[in-house]
């Protein structure tokens, strides 16, 4: 028996029917008629026909098929990848990419988070949420899928804010201890969180055409893509910064401040364009420093507080932490006051805390910096580079901005 146009068997042992049409795209379809009689296949396949024509074709009908995967990616090409530090994370999430949508259930993602808690703080096993409950629901603010498995599961609870207070003197004996083992890219990054205030995932993906050393107040830039309230801001950097950057292994070699070291963990094409975490660096220049309970946030807890108590008025603050003010948009950032209000007024104090070393002479002459020739620092092994030799002529091999 001849079959109408479009009704067909998959396989000559079955006799239940499909039929195969295409979509408003153009796409062809299909689709199980659930029947064995063609007449029955055959009015089914018409139905399907005018649904198209008249645009009213059952939208979950074209979201059987779509995975896991499309999702996710058509999230990360048009929002994701704008976000900081995704890209790190997206790695965990590759064993869902084949599985359909349709099959992606609450009890999966749950499950998943569940595992991640084991290993990962609440705030890291949020991100994997925030990550998930974004591409599900950007795939239905475009259309592209029409359900969000997530929506019913709650993030986790995390621990209440801290406060903990940075001394002075344990700055210095961080800055000392990493002169001792000679690690002047995590010395580079302790220096300036403390005097920009600015955050860990905001300092680490900079680069170097963003900084400018050489202008008149020299600055870093901060653009609105890496700032958490979505506006640029530049900070002015006083001269300890200055130097700490320039001694910095990356300086006139790379494209980022700090940029990213080979890791086991991530193969094939997987490429990190700079550093996303100093952590265990940190911890272990703290630990030899004889510090406790310090991490590096509270670096940037470091710098407000020591403007709050030296007096900085509030706008002042804001401007620097990034916080909207009309009244600091309109402040002349460039100018003197503002670094001697903020950046520098803590490298002044930090400054005074070296006196006898590098930094205390650093600090008061310009002009000195760690390539004009070897100093007597006071400190183990600073005379320029990441291995104690000389930096290379500053004005020849630094990057053109």
């Amino acid at each position: 028996m001849k079959l109408p146009k479009g009704v067909f068997r998959r396989n000559k042992d079955s006799s239940r029917l499909w039929i195969t049409y295409h979509d408003e795209h153009g796409r062809k379809i299909k689709e199980s008629a659930h029947t064995t009689d063609p007449e029955i296949a055959r009015g089914f396949r018409q139905k399907r026909l005018t649904q198209v024509a008249e645009g009213k074709l059952l939208p979950t009908r074209k979201f059987e098929t779509i995975t896991v995967g499309e999702i996710l990616d058509f999230w990360w090409e048009r929002h994701g990848k704008l976000k900081r530090g995704f890209q790190y994370k997206m790695h965990r999430l590759d064993k869902f990419r084949k599985i359909k949508a349709r099959n992606f259930t609450p009890e999966i993602i749950d499950d998943f988070l569940k595992g991640l808690s084991s290993t990962l703080s609440a705030s890291s096993v949020n991100h994997y949420r925030t990550i998930l409950n974004s591409s599900f629901n950007f795939a239905i603010k475009w259309k592209k899928y029409d359900d969000n498995p997530v929506t019913v599961i709650p993030q986790l609870s995390q621990p209440e804010a801290r406060d903990r207070f940075v001394d002075v003197s344990e700055l210095v004996a961080l800055i000392g201890q990493c002169q001792k083992e000679k690690d002047f890219e995590l010395q580079g990054f302790i220096i300036l969180a403390a005097c920009t205030g600015l955050r860990k995932t905001a300092l680490l993906s900079r680069l170097w055409a963003e900084v400018q050393l050489d202008a008149e107040f020299p600055f870093i830039f901060l653009p609105k893509h890496a700032s958490k309230n979505r506006r640029s801001n530049r900070l002015p950097l006083p001269h300890m910064c200055v130097v700490a950057l320039r001694q910095l292994p990356s300086y006139g070699k790379h494209e980022y401040l700090f940029p990213a070291r080979p890791n086991v963990r991530y193969k094939e094409n997987f490429s990190k364009p700079h550093a996303w975490d100093l952590g265990k660096r940190f911890r272990r220049i703290r630990d030899l420093a004889g510090i406790t309970d310090l991490r590096i946030h509270d670096l940037r807890h470091f710098a407000t507080t020591m403007l709050f108590m030296e007096g900085v008025a509030d706008t002042i603050i804001r401007k620097m932490t990034g916080h909207r003010s009309e009244e600091l948009e309109r402040y002349k950032h460039f100018s003197p006051e503002f670094l001697n209000q903020t950046s520098g007024l803590i490298a002044g104090r930090l400054t005074e805390e070296l006196e006898g070393t590098f930094w205390g002479t650093a600090g008061k002459n310009k002009k000195a910096a760690p390539n004009d020739g070897p100093v007597n620092t006071g400190f183990i092994g600073f005379s320029g580079g990441a291995d104690g030799a000389r930096t290379r002529d500053l004005q020849r091999d630094r990057l053109a901005f």
